[in-house]
């Protein structure tokens, strides 16, 4: 029975008050200050830039292009390593950078209303910085090994500058950088297209974010305005995550909430790891790096892992989701685990996996919505606002300059609409949960009758043949006698080709196999009754097939039977070439096929604990000793004279007598025919070319005229020397010349052998 358990549900009111209060404090916390007189701002990007490698105490006043080392940086990111092409190294990489400005007043003589700041976008990973020879900041952290003990590398660092360092005329501004080198390195000469995807640098080293270097006196609120406004988002973030945390906690059954939850804290955790806030929390900035990484990692397969269980319920998900989660957690663990200087490997390598990801993700929702699953529609728009609200951000930045960001408020929608969603869903289910318990209660019962004897009886087919409407109703010794065809095949010497493979190997084949034949048995209204290593064993119902899909109405089972027969030995042949070379095991493969059509018991057989279904008679018998001998006359199907006098279609096929035979165990003598529509059209045309020669030569063979046969099958012989029917006569009609049979001669061949 199911739980009723209330959960609080976050109101919606709320959410779209604090939503309109954010985007009200955002809009009016971008006023800034009037900027002071006699002093004009540095963009500090639009200045000429220099490095060396190394550093000396001389560099702290600045260096000279004569320096070993020496390169002048064209334009910004500065990222130090890519700049020198540094090597694979576990050595600390050491570089000193400058540019220079020109005041036209003496700084001195100024009085500055506003302190002057030094607004630095990005720097990493242990540097100092110099002014005129002057530290303003130090933050190298080294051990007696000279090993980075801690990392310091920060966004949006703002440095106080003391106005009294600087001077009229030149001024230098120098930035002493220490960081890892490359941890891993494919040869740019050898692989120009994939070095630069494929062999990740430490990109924290030096000045890698394309964003705000400034020296000036203005300070621009917006930007503690934004971090509030981040770290206000991130906690709502947070909350909607442990809100349904707490609803997983009370309603186990529905994983969505698990995995909406986690993903929630996830983002904002990763958020957070991208802002200045948590600076104030984690000094070393090592943890900072693993834990943006790590959590960036999960975000599409919890997202992914939240689709299908909200959409497909607790089904196993499909390989690709499988795929894409175990991926990331390797990712994830390899971000926290692994030796610093091979972290960007892990960054890189979800960079490269991120795209398909996003693709999937896309053809998810797609065929959601094409589905029509409950709230797909709404959730794919809700998807569509925050991509075209961040495009828009992005064609903003590159070409308005507005300086309004809406992602951050789009993405906030886009967790409210979510969690609506979802609390509207446990609201329903909530509802259903009572009318469940009492419609639950009645079916109890006959829901546990019916799934006992589900499992009890197979194949499903035969409840039509035994007259039956449910499984509930078949019993033990059930039986009906009904006219079919019986279809009997397996692959020719399987043992000898099993005894190359694994046992693993063995099952992958056979049941690879086996899913490719039953297809096109129930193609043509028939059913498989026993699977029986690498053979099958397959029934074609004589009545009336009624509303076929397949358009098979007036066809008899016989043709259904000869029709499925083609079919699978064409299939055969594709499969040939689909796995060709594969192991060696499949190339070459052949199957036997025997079709006998008359009567046959169906029925259960077993005891009162464990079923199962069985065929009985001659017809099952013969089929089974048809499907034996093709490979004595290596022929692909065989048919006895009884499925040909029921073929409809026999004028459209190609067909030929080969034998009269009386195989073991049997007193009376069948007609065989082989069916070649489905040789190759080479090996087709010989034996439609020979089919007079054979049929005149079995005609005299069987009223004893052997030499008049004999010279039928040499004629025959001639055309197609490989036909192994003409060989097998020409053989009895030399040793019927020689010594003549003894008796009532009729033409048939007895067989001692199965």
């Amino acid at each position: 029975m199911l739980q009723n358990q209330k959960i609080p549900t976050l109101p919606f009111r709320t959410l779209v008050f604090i939503s309109f209060f954010l985007f009200s404090f955002f809009s009016l916390g971008s006023q800034e200050e009037e900027p002071i007189l006699g002093w004009k701002d540095l963009d500090l990007k639009r200045l000429e830039w220099e490095s060396v490698q190394g550093f000396k105490p001389s560099f702290k006043s600045g260096f000279e292009s004569t320096e070993p080392g020496y390169v002048k940086i064209e334009k910004f990111p500065i990222v130090l390593n890519q700049i020198y092409k540094t090597p694979v190294s576990d050595k600390v990489q050491e570089f000193t950078i400058q540019t220079k400005f020109n005041l036209s007043f003496d700084p001195k003589a100024k009085v500055f209303l506003n302190p002057i700041r030094l607004y630095l976008n990005f720097i990493g990973e242990n540097w100092e910085i110099y002014l005129n020879g002057n530290l303003l900041q130090k933050e190298i952290h080294l051990d007696s090994n000279g090993k980075m003990q801690i990392r310091k590398t920060l966004r949006d660092l703002d440095v106080q500058v003391d106005s009294s360092l600087l001077q009229a005329g030149e001024n230098r501004l120098v930035f002493h950088m220490l960081g890892d080198a490359p941890a891993v390195h494919l040869s740019e000469e050898e692989y120009p297209v994939l070095s630069p995807i494929f062999t990740p640098t430490n990109v924290d080293l030096g000045f890698y974010l394309d964003g705000d270097y400034t020296l000036g006196v203005e300070y621009d609120f917006s930007k503690k305005i934004g971090i509030l406004i981040n770290l206000s988002l991130n906690t709502i973030y947070i909350f909607f995550g442990l809100y349904h945390l707490l609803i997983f906690s009370k309603r186990r059954t529905d994983k969505y909430n698990l995995y909406f939850g986690i993903f929630s804290i996830s983002m904002a955790v990763y958020s957070l790891s991208r802002s200045t806030i948590i600076f104030d929390f984690i000094q070393d900035s090592t943890w900072i790096t693993r834990i943006e990484y790590g959590s960036v990692s999960l975000l599409a397969p919890l997202f992914l892992l939240f689709l299908h269980d909200y959409f497909y319920g607790s089904t196993l998900p499909n390989k690709a989701i499988l795929g894409i989660t175990g991926w990331s957690f390797i990712i994830f663990f390899f971000s926290f685990l692994a030796p610093f200087q091979y972290l960007m490997i892990s960054l890189r390598a979800w960079q490269i996996s991120i795209l398909p990801s996003l693709i999937y993700l896309l053809y998810f929702m797609g065929k959601a919505v094409y589905l029509r699953k409950k709230d797909a529609s709404l959730m794919a728009i809700s998807m569509f606002i925050i991509v075209f609200i961040s495009g828009y951000d992005v064609l903003d930045s590159m070409f308005f300059q507005s300086g309004i960001r809406f992602t951050q408020f789009a993405y906030l929608l886009f967790v409210i609409s979510l969690t609506t969603i979802l609390a509207n869903r446990f609201i329903d289910l909530y509802k259903q949960s009572e009318e469940l318990n009492i419609e639950l209660s009645h079916q109890k019962l006959e829901l546990a009758r019916q799934k006992n004897a589900f499992f009890r009886f197979v194949p499903m087919q035969f409840l039509s043949v035994l007259g039956k409407d449910s499984a509930v109703d078949v019993n033990l010794g059930d039986s009906a006698l009904r006219e079919m065809s019986v279809l009997f095949t397996d692959i020719r010497s399987f043992t000898t080709i099993s005894e190359k493979m694994t046992p693993e190997e063995n099952f992958r084949f056979i049941n690879g196999y086996l899913a490719k034949m039953e297809p096109l048995i129930q193609k043509y209204e028939g059913f498989v009754d026993k699977f029986m290593g690498d053979a099958i064993l397959a029934l074609f119902s004589a009545e009336r097939v009624i509303h076929s899909e397949n358009n098979w109405e007036g066809k008899s089972a016989a043709d259904r039977a000869v029709l499925a027969a083609i079919d699978m030995r064409r299939r055969v042949r594709e499969l040939e070439e689909e796995v060709k070379g594969l192991h060696g095991h499949v190339k070459g493969v052949r199957i036997g096929i025997g079709i006998n059509t008359g009567n046959l018991m169906l029925g259960t057989v077993g005891s009162s604990h464990r079923l199962d279904t069985t065929v009985i008679g001659d017809t099952v018998n013969v089929a089974s000793r048809l499907e034996s001998l093709t490979n004595l006359y290596k022929a692909d199907i065989l048919i006895t004279q009884n499925t040909l006098s029921s073929l409809t279609i026999a004028d459209d096929l190609a067909i030929r007598e080969v034998d009269s035979v009386v195989v073991k165990g049997k007193s009376q003598a069948i007609i065989i025919y082989e069916i070649y529509e489905s040789d190759d059209p080479h090996i087709r045309k010989l034996k439609d070319a020979t089919l007079p020669l054979i049929s005149r030569g079995i005609i005299l063979y069987k009223v004893g005229n052997f030499k008049e046969a004999l010279q039928n099958f040499e004629q025959a012989l001639k055309v197609y020397p490989e036909d192994i029917v003409a060989i097998l006569y020409r053989k009895r009609c030399q040793e019927y010349i020689e010594s003549p049979p003894v008796g009532n001669w009729v033409g048939v061949q007895h067989l001692l052998e199965k």
